[in-house]
């Protein structure tokens, strides 16, 4: 049994029907001409896997009266069974039929009663691969976490037949006495002696950011302050998701950000701001401000080994779909994105973190919930803390293996938050960029627009590169 850091128990905290926060890994394997991969293989190698990743086995148990963060422990009641799934597609299993199949997994809260994840194998793709679809709760992994713990998972060795998993001992549900009291001896003994430092760094950070920041060109403060504007999928979502894929060669856009001279996520941004803009042009809607986008980003220097757990802070940026022309709205987008990463490291990049784990529970959620909540973001003149999100995690460099059969591609879909019914991410992996749009049914049913989309924001961006020499 083990304690969960407050970062990780928040995604708990958020949770309701209307948002699941748990996060999908999706792989698209090339059957070998000798090898199998069904249902049944799957069945019978995970067992066989689940020593190797303790978390699969460990579901939360939550602390009376919100004391202190939820403890992980080892189910008593674990059952396989409910962790694995299998679905077909309909004719003819196309790119189309995944993606409703994909969103329909997407739409649906894991319990946290049970170990925080769920394995849906999908046959009936008409390429021949066949889809696995990896569902797990934030809680338990961030885009990081999950990269190690997918290679490491699949390349162990441990599928292997003649593998043998050592006994499982499960634990008994603790009594709320117990969870009491330990929660008053891990405050006394981890917590109350670091609240002084926490508290400075904090009264550091407040201060500072507010002698730095410009409230004219401040993401920070734009999104502390609600001074953004609504997009037509920034109101109360429903518990439906949308859900569609794009995918593009990594050396291609790799070329333009050398001669935009900036990074590969500000391309990326510079994509996805014009695809907003012509889908936001053909629904008729207002485009004459900018939108703020929240991106996570690491708060580990370097590489990490780190195969659980949360270990992000987020940083803001503009998405300055007003402006015509795509690259003086790529140089305006780069711009804000500088003053967001310079605004994260004045603020700390532990310092949220740090909050999510010394704020009380009670509070968390009470907080999470008046910020996010559903009957708010419907009201008029609602503004958004944020207009969507945008991730981009390196993935594997180069293809591997699951059960003997090449993975040729590799996409993670995130989250959405109430009020926020779009988040967009990416995963590198092996020579290309994948990139996953999840939506909410009810405010963006048409989200396959924003990835077709993609492709024309790259053509005019290259071309408008091209034209300024």
């Amino acid at each position: 049994m083990y304690r969960l850091h407050g970062q990780d128990a928040a995604w708990l905290y958020r949770e309701t029907l209307t948002t699941p926060m748990h996060t999908l890994k999706i792989f698209l394997v090339r059957l070998g001409e000798d090898a199998v991969l069904d249902f049944d293989s799957v069945h019978a190698s995970i067992p066989r896997l689940l020593h190797e990743v303790p978390m699969l086995r460990q579901r939360p148990v939550f602390v009376p009266f919100g004391l202190h963060h939820p403890v992980m422990i080892e189910d008593p009641e674990f059952d396989l069974d409910y962790h694995l799934n299998r679905a077909a597609l309909p004719a003819p299993g196309g790119q189309a039929e995944l993606e409703d199949v994909i969103a329909h997994i997407a739409s649906h809260p894991l319990d946290q009663t049970r170990p925080l994840w769920q394995f849906w194998v999908i046959e009936g793709l008409q390429d021949g691969r066949i889809a696995l679809v990896q569902k797990i709760h934030h809680t338990l992994a961030d885009g990081m976490a999950s990269v190690n713990f997918i290679m490491r998972v699949w390349q162990s060795g441990y599928h292997q037949p003649d593998s043998v998993a050592p006994a499982w001992q499960p634990e008994a549900i603790p009594s709320k006495g117990r969870l009491f009291w330990d929660a008053v001896y891990d405050h006394i003994k981890y917590d109350i002696g670091n609240l002084p430092s926490f508290f400075r760094a904090l009264y550091r950070g407040s201060l500072a950011i507010k002698k730095v920041a410009d409230p004219a060109t401040s993401p920070t403060l734009m999104s502390i302050n609600g001074d953004l504007p609504q997009a037509p999928w920034n109101r109360a979502l429903s518990s439906r998701r949308s859900f569609a894929m794009a995918q593009f060669d990594l050396d291609r856009l790799k070329t333009l950000k050398s001669q935009l001279q900036g990074t590969l996520n500000d391309v990326v941004l510079g994509m996805v701001a014009g695809s907003l803009r012509a889908y936001l042009q053909q629904h008729d809607q207002p485009f004459n401000e900018a939108l703020l986008a929240t991106i996570p980003v690491s708060r580990e220097p370097g590489a990490s080994d780190r195969e659980s757990g949360n270990s992000t802070a987020v940083t803001t940026t503009l998405l300055h779909i007003q402006i015509d022309d795509p690259v003086t709205r790529y140089e305006a987008i780069r711009a804000t994105s500088e003053i967001g990463k310079a605004e994260l490291e004045v603020v700390g990049r532990d310092t949220f973190g740090l909050m999510a784990h010394y704020v009380p529970p009670l509070i968390q959620q009470a907080t999470a919930h008046r910020a996010y909540t559903h009957q708010d973001a419907d009201k008029p003149g609602y503004r958004p803390p944020a207009n969507l999100s945008v991730s981009n995690v390196p993935g594997p460099r180069t293809q591997f293996e699951a059960l003997g059969n090449v993975v040729e591609d590799l996409y993670s879909a995130g989250p959405l938050v109430e009020g926020i019914g779009l988040n967009i991410t990416l995963w590198s992996y092996a020579g290309h960029v994948n990139f996953t749009m999840v939506g909410c049914m009810k405010l963006l049913p048409d989200v396959q627009l924003i990835a077709d989309g993609l492709e024309q924001a790259l053509l005019e961006l290259e071309a408008a590169t091209k034209a300024a020499g």
